[in-house]
């Protein structure tokens, strides 16, 4: 399968002149959720995952706030192995590395 590109969906906006600055802090804020995980803080990891679904829908990169919002569930699932939100971090990242301004 051929991965295209992610772009955002703003059109005209003021937000769209903050849309680089977004896709530049990712690593960074993909990196907090690992490490909260690494750290076993579902806690944090989940509020971390929820700001990210949040302001990837805001600056119109839907598809990459669905990523985040399946790590925010998995995290709320006390149960859920740490190896399985590892994965759906790994999906993350790969999502993440289509996004482009």
């Amino acid at each position: 399968m051929i991965l295209h590109p992610i772009y955002t969906t703003l059109r005209d906006s003021e937000l769209q002149q903050h849309v680089g600055l977004f896709v530049a802090e990712l690593p960074m804020k993909i990196g907090v959720i690992e490490q909260e995980i690494a750290s076993e803080n579902r806690e944090g990891a989940c509020r971390a995952a929820h700001q990210l679904k949040g302001a990837s829908s805001g600056y119109g990169f839907g598809e990459l706030g669905l990523y985040a919002g399946r790590i925010e569930a998995l995290c709320r699932d006390k149960t859920m192995p740490t190896d399985m939100l590892f994965r759906a971090v790994d999906d993350l990242i790969h999502c993440a590395e289509r996004v482009s301004a």
